[in-house]
């Protein structure tokens, strides 16, 4: 199993926004791929407007398909509309 983990940390101003942004059009295109199994939201309790967000692949295979066929359309999607106001780490986590 893969996990690409998101972590995002927003401005204040957009928090509410992009939050209803995510939940209503980011997430589902995202999910809308098939590639994912599932998906789960988090709130970091530690630094203010920081949030991650996981999804969970069956396999690298999987993975690459999503970087090479969706990640650049979704990723300048979200990049044009929060553009300046937010911070982006992704990681790749393999279960062991």
């Amino acid at each position: 199993m893969i996990i690409y983990s998101i972590e995002i940390c927003l401005e204040k101003e957009i928090t509410q926004e992009w939050l209803s942004w995510m939940k209503s059009k980011h997430i589902p295109d995202v999910m809308k791929t098939n590639l994912f199994i599932q998906f789960k939201m988090f709130k970091n309790i530690d630094v203010q407007n920081t949030y991650t967000i996981q999804y969970e692949l069956n396999s690298m295979k999987e993975y690459l398909k999503y970087e090479k066929e969706f990640a650049s359309n979704l990723q300048k999607e979200h990049i044009e509309k929060f553009k300046g106001k937010f911070q982006a780490k992704r990681r790749l986590l393999n279960n062991i």
